[in-house]
């Protein structure tokens, strides 16, 4: 596990000297050189991709999972998450070396990444690096690369369809598929699928009142609220994740997963929220619809996570926020004319991930 942090860091840190030559071309030459930023992408996922698919049995909580998975493959009851059985059996039948398959997931979670990135940038005049080194700079990245590599891979195709609809939200069957290839990977993504595809057929409700809907959440659950507190009708809602309801609702097994209001998730999500709005008003001016349809899908997506924290697993909600912030930060990473917003950015991204990796280390 520690080779595994060392040479992760070692990976960041090389990459972000690249980072900010980068974000100084973009403030101070106004230019994106994607040329070289797209290659350099590439390089930078798929050392990612390496260091992830060949990691050890001790690195990542669900490793040992994946590998007994694969290993027992017979045993696959094939239910609602039927793409990533599939993709199981498949890999099986050509080998047994279950890191080999790991390879592949973690291929498969960068590549779709990667792939959003750049169908991003054909909409969005944007540093293609400067976002690729944005995932990496957050603490979920490595846990879903490692941890819960179905979630990872389910919310990648996530970003596919979000970069999908930013391309051309009249063609839906396009960023539609992509969603529901995320759920057969994962069934918590059906979450996703429901809030994103509401925020898209409810387009034209004001963004006040989301703002409304998430401080309104957020408030409820500093005062103990929670999903718990709709009584009867939890069993019905955690249907989409059934193998886990009993550590959700009685927190079975004596894992003990700490529950109770995060107050530091709260302050990461507001702050994140605060970044957008500046971005939604000074420099798009409220004139692109869909950086203001995911901002409302991050927003409600927060207000629901604020209801899981006093449930186990909640930072698996938290999750399904936090992917769509590389995206949501990416207009600070594209050359504008009468400010600079770049290197000031990507420091405020350094400074996360270093924080976070002292933190986790401490802990």
């Amino acid at each position: 596990m520690e080779e595994f942090k060392l040479n992760f860091y070692a990976i960041y840190v090389i990459f972000a000297v690249v980072a900010i030559i980068f974000s100084m071309y973009v403030d101070l030459k106004k230019k994106h050189y994607n040329s070289y930023s797209v290659f350099l992408s590439f390089a930078l996922f798929l050392a990612v991709t390496f260091l992830f698919g060949f990691r050890d049995d001790e690195v990542g909580t669900d490793t040992v999972l994946v590998k007994y998975q694969f290993e027992y493959h017979n045993k696959l009851d094939f239910g609602f998450q039927i793409l990533y059985d599939s993709l199981i059996l498949l890999v099986s039948s050509f080998t047994d070396n279950y890191r080999i398959f790991l390879l592949i997931v973690s291929l498969l979670f960068n590549g779709l990444i990667l792939a959003s990135i750049l169908i991003l940038s054909k909409k969005i005049t944007l540093n293609v690096f400067l976002v690729s080194f944005s995932f990496i700079s957050f603490y979920f990245f490595e846990s879903l690369g490692v941890n819960i590599v179905r979630q990872g891979v389910s919310l990648a195709f996530f970003l596919l369809a979000v970069s999908l609809y930013f391309k051309n939200p009249s063609k839906h069957w396009n960023w539609i598929i992509p969603l529901v290839l995320g759920v057969f990977f994962h069934i918590t993504t059906v979450v996703i699928l429901l809030i994103f595809g509401l925020v898209v057929l409810l387009k034209k409700l004001k963004i006040k009142y989301y703002y409304i809907l998430y401080f309104l959440i957020l408030t409820v659950s500093a005062v103990g609220g929670s999903v718990l507190s709709f009584g009867p009708l939890l069993s019905y809602f955690f249907l989409i994740d059934s193998q886990r309801a009993d550590f959700y609702i009685n927190n079975e097994n004596g894992l003990g997963y700490e529950v109770g209001f995060k107050t530091q998730f709260a302050i990461f999500n507001t702050i994140f929220l605060g970044i957008f709005s500046f971005i939604n008003a000074k420099i798009l001016q409220y004139e692109n619809e869909s950086y203001e349809i995911l901002l409302k899908y991050y927003m409600v997506m927060s207000a629901i996570f604020f209801l899981m924290f006093q449930i186990p697993f909640s930072d698996r909600w938290g999750v399904m926020s936090w992917i769509t912030i590389p995206f949501l930060l990416s207009p600070l990473f594209t050359v504008n004319k009468s400010a600079k917003y770049s290197l000031g950015t990507l420091a405020f991204l350094i400074f996360i991930f270093t924080f976070f990796s002292i933190y986790n280390s401490a802990e």
